[in-house]
């Protein structure tokens, strides 16, 4: 490709196929548990459930979230995403190879803000499709809006982020499991070195998630994290509770309200919404929130089981 381009709204070209390719050795694997923060056995050693290590799909999602900076500036990014949506297919063993394939597809302003959709998929030599990933990020603010303000809100089938303490939590799918039902939670602490592993600073990129200089520069106390970052804590999660199947009939889409900033201590929770038995269907409200309280982020999830 021709030199690489300042990512604005301005600059931004849609259909435009952007490719990278990616061998699933152990430093791959291995780079992406800890960026995660998720060292289970599947990464290892397959765990029982795989004849080999597979990598993480949450972690193939985020790298997919990066694959704009192969055609536009890594170092000159300060927009925000405001979604992220997930769909799973098939694990990716230790020995593959993944072919990364997207484009912009829409961009547009809504109330002064300019917002880009960016289309991604995974998939290995032989064609089998891994994980898709859909991106809307802010990249053109009015001067009057505050970059991590908390003035995003949710869209669509309304979340209710109420948590049923006085229900039993389930750890693992199981058929005796009803609607409101809620899902063992995850608690993540947003550190530095794992925020920096995930935004590519491995590559000597520097932005806003992986250098202080740069968030401060846009407008933030300090780094903060990955929206996309939250968003595989909740996936993990939901792989937690639905195992294998979760990696091959998985979906997640998480809205961003509040930023996540370094030191901070949040936790993704889950309530089962409802079940499908004929189509073996699970549907799930998502949502992350703060040692606070606040609600960071609110989604949708669906699992074939």
């Amino acid at each position: 490709m021709s030199e690489k381009i300042f990512p604005s709204y301005e600059n931004v070209i849609l259909d435009e196929e952007i490719r990278a390719r990616v061998t699933v050795d152990d430093h791959y694997i291995n780079s992406l548990a800890f960026a995660l923060d998720d060292y289970r056995d599947w990464y290892r050693d397959g765990g029982g459930d795989f004849a080999q290590p597979i990598a993480p799909s949450e972690g193939i999602a985020k790298d997919l979230v990066a694959l704009f900076l192969e055609r536009y500036d890594p170092n000159a990014v300060v927009g925000l995403h405001q979604k992220e949506e997930i769909f799973f297919y098939n694990p990716a063993p230790r020995g593959s190879t993944l072919n990364f394939v997207g484009k912009y597809t829409d961009k547009y302003m809504k109330r002064g803000k300019g917002y880009t959709v960016f289309d991604t998929y995974a998939e290995d030599e032989f064609g089998t499709r891994i994980v898709r990933q859909i991106s809307t990020e802010i990249m053109r603010v009015p001067d009057n809006v505050r970059l991590g303000s908390g003035e995003g809100k949710p869209t669509g089938d309304k979340v209710e982020p109420h948590w049923p303490a006085e229900r039993a939590v389930a750890a693992r799918w199981n058929e005796g499991l009803e609607e409101g039902t809620p899902i063992a939670p995850v608690r993540k602490v947003a550190r530095q070195d794992q925020m920096t592993v995930f935004s590519q600073g491995g590559k000597n990129y520097h932005n806003i998630h992986t250098d202080d200089n740069f968030a401060k520069e846009a407008g933030f106390p300090t780094t903060l994290a990955q929206g996309m970052q939250t968003t595989c804590w909740a996936a993990g999660m939901l792989s937690n509770l639905f195992g294998k199947s979760w990696l091959t009939g998985g979906w997640i889409k998480m809205i961003y309200l509040k930023p996540v900033f370094w030191k901070d201590v949040v936790t993704a929770r889950a309530v089962i919404k409802s079940i499908d038995r004929d189509a073996r269907e699970v549907a799930l409200d998502v949502w992350i929130e703060n040692e606070e309280g606040a609600i960071t982020s609110v989604g949708w999830a669906k699992c074939r089981v």
